[in-house]
């Protein structure tokens, strides 16, 4: 017998994940809206109306998801904790690869936000211009570089990575190439972010000991995309 308990939770709970659903694609689309806006005419001159109209939602909307439009920059980094978690799950199943694997979490974690040159200009800006998004920004950070400790002492483990450094410095050390490679890009003139982001890349992976096999293949791949 199916009692009348047994049958509500079921569909509460179907409805708290439709309910999840359309918050996270609401506040994707304004974060869209919001970065697009950000790359056209720069942080400080958008206006959270031009945020809201550009992702066709109320005013009041943007506020139910973000207290500011500073917290817009906060979901940028959040929204990354699912590339983190994909790439740790394929380390744990593919040890022997932890090279390839860390270069395909640094394309998924720099190349897909950075659309242009201006946005990323604007978005270092506004991460240093509020403390409090600095500081919620850092914790997530904090977060990421457990994770990407965690897949290089696997490398380590396996033999395809060897360095005497605590993971945990090499992995702030592969935060700070990602972080440098952007930085140097948006300062410089039009350049490939990928073909720098390779470069950067290979470089850390030299000085990590990668076999010789992977760092070939990683500099086969810029040589790949540079032509």
């Amino acid at each position: 017998m199916v009692t009348r308990r047994e049958t509500i939770r079921p569909k509460r709970a179907v409805e708290s994940g439709r309910r999840e659903r359309r918050r996270e694609q609401t506040a994707e689309k304004l974060f869209r809206a919001a970065a697009e806006l950000f790359a056209r005419k720069g942080y400080a001159a958008t206006t959270v109306e031009e945020i809201t109209e550009a992702a066709d939602v109320g005013k009041g909307t943007f506020f139910n998801y973000f207290p500011s439009k500073e917290h817009v920059l906060t979901y940028f980094v959040e929204r990354q904790r699912g590339a983190l978690h994909r790439h740790l799950l394929l380390a744990r199943e593919n040890k022997s690869e932890i090279v390839e694997i860390l270069l395909s979490l640094a394309d998924e974690l720099v190349l897909a936000p950075s659309g242009s040159q201006h946005l990323a200009r604007s978005l270092i800006a506004a991460f240093l211009g509020s403390v409090e998004v600095r500081e919620r920004i850092a914790r997530e950070m904090g977060l990421g570089r457990k994770i990407i400790a965690e897949i290089i002492a696997m490398g380590i483990e396996a033999g395809a990575l060897h360095s005497e450094l605590a993971p945990a410095e090499l992995a702030r050390s592969f935060q700070q190439t990602l972080i440098g490679s952007v930085l140097l890009w948006s300062m410089g003139p039009h350049s490939s972010i990928k073909k720098r982001l390779r470069l950067s890349m290979s470089v850390l992976f030299s000085g990590l000991g990668a076999t010789p096999s992977s760092l070939r293949a990683c500099r086969r791949r810029i040589g790949e995309e540079a032509r």
